[in-house]
């Protein structure tokens, strides 16, 4: 939530019944009245979107540190209360109606207060620049030039989340995209990886370089400016043959680090012990020729990995059960295509190069050749970004749909469960924002 609390600084207060006062800078005075019960009357206003100002009128006792004001289960950061007002700004959520609840003074208050959540959409650039970018250059956002973006992460800033992007290939760069500092700087330069792992405290990530010749796994830490430093751990080719693209941890688990290649060939490294150990996997296998790049992601919510497969045009799910290693078809497997409706059963993707869980358990699909964006939300599949076959450089600040891209090659989530686009030969990162 982006705490837009200079909105508040003029309170807009009506009433439920209907009267009205204006206030600049407020003096609270505690009117909460102890021989009534603790009440929920009203929710002003009834319909909004993300970072809006509300007030829930009723009468709450307690302390403002022990109230809790929930949207269904999404709660609100609160900014006051005078014991009949509670004031706050509306959390992000899905579009629709929600109903309101609030905790105070130990008690839970049901109520049947209805806030209709209007959702934003948009896409747009966070930096670089459509089409330039024959040199990197380091700078502000706005000066700052890529040449090919192909794998993104976000990690902890000092505000909120700053941006991991690596350009690979032929390009090896790894640079910070600091939404803090308002800057980009290159962090490495010397070999070409794919996609940052980054473990659960979100200060730290790993790469190892895709091509064969040079396996070992390097950290990068916030309590060391991310400086590039050597695990002294190298995946020979001999075991994992493929090209690694990606890597990822388990929820709760930093000790181990997991490694897929482009054979799906999986393997886990011991950090603590400076090991690693190929894991045999039972189950399906795609039956075409596979190629250099595919993209693993682990989900907190399913508690379980996802393999996006470009050739196959598929995503498999890859759990352990108890004790074994299964991976089997999730979505697509249908041919080539863009077609919508049930995850397996109906949908199609073309060449799905990575894919981003959300806290609560969404999975974007990226496709490149497609030039689209898909999210699975339990078993249905929608489009959500980008026309397919209609390659292009064009943002939308209204809908995603109208946005352009131009071979996009990796997706990431923030803390917010927005999207960042590493936007491949469109030269920039761009931002999702579905709020």
């Amino acid at each position: 939530m982006k705490k837009s609390y200079y909105l508040l600084l003029f309170l807009f207060l009506t009433a439920c019944d209907g009267s009205e006062t204006i206030q600049k800078h407020p003096t609270l005075v505690n009117r909460y009245d102890p021989s009534m019960p603790n009440t929920v009357d009203c929710i002003k206003p009834t319909y909004g979107g993300i970072d809006e100002p509300f007030i829930v009128e009723g009468n709450f006792g307690g302390n403002l540190a022990d109230m809790r004001v929930y949207f269904d289960d999404k709660k609100a950061v609160l900014v006051s209360t005078d014991g009949k007002t509670i004031l706050g700004v509306v959390p992000k959520q899905k579009a629709g109606k929600h109903t309101i609840s609030v905790v105070c003074d130990g008690d839970s208050i049901t109520t049947d207060l209805v806030f209709k959540y209007q959702q934003t959409k948009s896409v747009k650039t966070i930096a670089g620049l459509f089409g330039a970018g024959d040199d990197y250059v380091d700078g502000d956002l706005n000066t700052a030039r890529f040449k090919e973006p192909s794998n993104i992460a976000t990690v902890k800033g000092m505000n909120g989340d700053n941006i991991i992007v690596v350009e690979s290939w032929w390009n090896n760069r790894v640079r910070l995209i600091s939404l803090d500092d308002n800057k980009v700087v290159t962090l490495d330069q010397t070999k070409s990886f794919g996609t940052p792992a980054v473990d659960n405290t979100r200060e730290k990530f790993y790469l190892l370089s895709h091509w064969a010749e040079d396996r070992t796994i390097y950290s990068y830490s916030r309590s060391e400016n991310w400086a590039p430093k050597s695990t002294d751990i190298i995946i020979p080719v001999s075991d994992m043959p493929g090209q690694i693209w990606s890597g990822r941890f388990m929820d709760g688990d930093d000790n181990h680090l997991y490694l897929l290649d482009s054979r799906l060939n999986f393997c886990c490294v011991d950090l603590k012990n400076l090991t690693y150990e190929v894991l045999p996997v039972e189950g399906d296998y795609p039956t075409v020729s596979l190629g250099d790049r595919n993209s693993l992601a682990y989900s907190k919510y399913h508690k379980c990995f996802f393999i996006c497969v470009p050739e196959a045009a598929g995503i498999y799910k890859l759990y352990n059960d108890n004790g074994v290693w299964r991976r089997e078809k999730y979505a697509g497997f249908n041919g080539a295509g863009s077609a919508t409706g049930h995850r397996l059963n109906d949908a199609q993707f073309i060449a799905p190069y990575a894919i981003a869980p959300t806290s609560d358990g969404i999975l974007y699909v990226l496709c490149r050749d497609g030039n689209f964006m898909s999210k699975i939300e339990g078993d249905m599949v929608e489009l959500v970004a980008g026309m397919p076959g209609q390659g292009g450089q064009v943002n939308s600040s209204t809908d995603p749909l109208e946005a352009r891209f131009d071979s996009p090659q990796d997706i990431a989530t923030d803390f917010e469960d927005n999207i960042y686009i590493a936007g491949g030969w469109d030269r920039t990162v761009r931002k999702l924002s579905i709020e």
